[in-house]
């Protein structure tokens, strides 16, 4: 009587299941709106894979690589912990408003050109990237976060007076990319957990334009460099 019962169930799933999908193959094929949702879907998770694929030690190679690493500068998304408290909102290089102080790590994504916490060395240069970050700030007088040895850090005087000291590896290869750098809008907080969101209006621009293949921020071919000296970091402002 049991098997009986569990042999009638498990045709009814199979039927259920079947028919579900015939439904979806169906509406996917008369409906133009499902399609596209599904191979926009699929699309992003090409570039994902692409992303995760090339890796950043490397120049991307053809068309999809050098798409998805432009897309993948477009966003930051990291979290980890920190100790006391700090929180800032950020509308480009020009607009920077942070309040409180912290030291926090945090691991994640944050484009080609941020410390990234899983990677601790490049090259023969020092181990930089990984080490314990510090971020503070008084509103409308001054901001600065970054690392506390040589990797990247940022300070601002008022909420506009923006300065980028690079670790060298990291820094990008032209003036556009630098400027394009700096279009960064997005918050970070610090109270216990640590994380960062943000969005960069210039790469977004870069990526929409490169499936043209037009490079308006001639970092196609970008890579971090391997590390020959003890000079890992250079202000570029002072150029």
């Amino acid at each position: 009587m049991v098997c009986g019962v569990c042999i009638a169930w498990r045709s009814r799933a199979r039927g259920g299941t079947g028919s579900r999908r015939v439904a979806w193959s169906q509406r996917y094929r008369e409906e133009p709106l499902v399609k596209t949702v599904v191979r926009g879907v699929g699309l992003c998770n090409a570039a994902l894979l692409c992303v995760l694929a090339a890796g950043c030690a490397q120049p991307p190679r053809g068309y999809l690589g050098r798409r998805a690493m432009d897309f993948g500068d477009c966003f930051t998304l990291t979290a980890g912990y920190g100790l006391i408290s700090y929180a800032r909102v950020k509308f480009t290089d020009w607009v920077v408003v942070g309040t409180g102080m912290a030291s926090r790590e945090r691991w994640g994504w944050r484009g080609r050109y941020g410390d990234r916490g899983w990677e601790k060395k490049r090259g023969r240069g020092d181990v930089y990237i990984g080490d314990m970050h510090y971020e503070a700030g008084l509103p409308l007088v001054a901001n600065e976060e970054g690392s506390d040895g040589k990797g990247n850090r940022v300070s601002t005087i008022g909420t506009s007076g923006t300065k980028r000291r690079y670790a060298k590896d990291l820094e990008p290869g032209g003036w556009v990319a630098k400027i394009a750098d700096r279009c960064w809008i997005g918050i970070a907080t610090t109270a216990g957990l640590s994380f960062e969101v943000g969005v960069n209006i210039a790469e977004l621009i870069d990526f929409i334009l490169g499936l043209t293949s037009l490079d308006i921020c001639a970092d196609d071919s970008w890579a971090p460099k391997p590390i020959e000296d003890e000079s890992v970091f250079r202000d570029v402002d002072k150029k």
